[in-house]
Parts: C-alpha cells; sequence; structure tokens
C-alpha cells in the first residue's frame, strides 16, 4: 500500500466532519426528545453519518493507497508501454518521504517485474524478485517460486527451475499459481528445452484469445517477441518480419520496439 500523509490527512479530515455532524444530530435528537417530537429521524441520520465516517476511512485509504497507484500503474506498464516512468513512479512512492505507509502489495511487484521485462533488464527482474522474497508475507511464497524459477529457465538453468516449479505447486495448490506454472512449462522452459512447437502455441493462442481472456497491450507484445525469434529459427521470414513489424510499430517505449527498429 502507497498511503501519502496528504492522502491520510484528507481521509481523516472527512471522517472527522462526518462524525461531528453525526454528533450534532445525535445532540438533536436528546433536546428533541425532552419535548413532544420524535427525536427517532435525527438518531437515524446521526448512525447514518457514523457509519459513514467509517465507510469513509476505509475507502479513503483502500482508494488512494491501493486503487489508485495499482490503476496507474497498470495503465503505464500494461496499456501505455511506458515501463521506465512506471519504475520511476514506484521508486518515488516507495522511497519518498510524503508516504506514511510505503510498503507494495504483490500485484504492484508484479507490475515492476513486467516493467523490467518490457525493457529485457535482467538484474531488474532479479532484484525485484529479491524484493518480492523480503517484503511479502508467506502466501505469496508459492507464486514468487514461479517467477524465480522463470528466471532460472530463461539462464538454462532447467533443473533449478523444475525444483521450483514443484516447490511452487506443492506450496500452493491454487489455481492461479497452477496456471502461473503451466504458462511458464510452456514458455521459458519450452524455449530452453527445445520445445517450440508448445512454445509458439501458447503464444498464438494468448494472441487469438477474446473478451476477458484478451491479451494486454504487454503481453501482446512480449508474445509478438517471442514468436519473431521462433519463425525466425524456423527460416519463416515473413510471418518474423509481420511479428517484428508488430513489435516496432507498437512497442511503445520499450526495449523491444528498439530492437525492432534496429533489425527492420
Amino acid at each position: 500500500m502507497f498511503l501519502s500523509r496528504s492522502s491520510l490527512i484528507k481521509t481523516v479530515l472527512i471522517s472527522s466532519a462526518l462524525l461531528l455532524i453525526g454528533a450534532a444530530f445525535f445532540v438533536v435528537a436528546y433536546f428533541v426528545g425532552k419535548g413532544d417530537m420524535n427525536p427517532a429521524p435525527s438518531v437515524t441520520v446521526g448512525i447514518i453519518m457514523f457509519c459513514l465516517s467509517l465507510l469513509n476511512a476505509f475507502a479513503g485509504i483502500y482508494a488512494d493507497g491501493v486503487s489508485k497507484p495499482f490503476a496507474e500503474g497498470t495503465r503505464l506498464v500494461r496499456k501505455d508501454l511506458q515501463p521506465k516512468k512506471y519504475i520511476e513512479t514506484y521508486k518515488e512512492k516507495s522511497e519518498g518521504d510524503g508516504y506514511v505507509i510505503a510498503r507494495p502489495r504483490f500485484d504492484m511487484l508484479e507490475l515492476l517485474y513486467t516493467a523490467y521485462d518490457l525493457l529485457d533488464d535482467r538484474r531488474g527482474r532479479a532484484a525485484v524478485i529479491v524484493e518480492m522474497k523480503t517484503k511479502m508475507k508467506p502466501s505469496y511464497k508459492g507464486k514468487i517460486a514461479v517467477y524465480a524459477a522463470d528466471e532460472e529457465y530463461r539462464a538454462g538453468n532447467i533443473e533449478e527451475g523444475d525444483r521450483l516449479l514443484a516447490y511452487a505447486e506443492k506450496h500452493d495448490a491454487s489455481s492461479t499459481v497452477s496456471a502461473m506454472a503451466d504458462a511458464v512449462r510452456k514458455t521459458s522452459r519450452a524455449a530452453k528445452t527445445g520445445d517450440t512447437e508448445a512454445e509458439e502455441k501458447y503464444y498464438n493462442g494468448l494472441l487469438s484469445a477474446s473478451g476477458i481472456f484478451k491479451a494486454d497491450n504487454a503481453a501482446a507484445l512480449l508474445a509478438h517477441r517471442r514468436l519473431y525469434h521462433i519463425c525466425k529459427a524456423s527460416g519463416r521470414d515473413g510471418e518474423a518480419k509481420e511479428h517484428l513489424t508488430y513489435c516496432a510499430e507498437h512497442g511503445g517505449s520499450t526495449a523491444i520496439r528498439r530492437e525492432a527498429k534496429a533489425l527492420l
């Protein structure tokens, strides 16, 4: 959660105002009750104000500390393809003095990992995994192990990658971790073990998905880059050029776009 002091102060002020209004209605109900009027309406409004003050506190903190940073990060990384800008924003929030809470949620670190991936920055990705291990709760060990396995496969360490995936699925039997592990097996592991057919099938399926399963801009770009290398290695120069052209034209501010433009 990235909660700034200004956001916290704003939330406290609004909640305090609602509490004061609620207290005022209780006072009105007290004096009304001494007369011949029914105090129930004033009591009801007072209770509503107290409830709203509590709701505002929770909603305000969640919106400013969780929802807004994640929405902004998702837009920068997955839609606008501006990984450097997100990395700068993340560092500002996690290291800035103006934040009461600067402990990232796991989904923010996942965005950070993707940002470094779009920049083809292996050291950056490795640093994110270290941050995941040091800052996340033990319940995230399964997901973290999948990311670590992905890095091992990319480095060509098949046995270590297999060990980490086995650990991930044993530690966390959720459908999410299972899907993550399956994706890594069909991509990074397949690439290093020579199973390009499985890898190509996975990426083509990703690009052809529609509706809620449609790949976002970041996922599509990473898929086209891999498909370019697969097609190029198998001598399908026409298909390879199509994927490379996509990377050059839709690559945003990424290393993938720079590489594609240099190769065209």
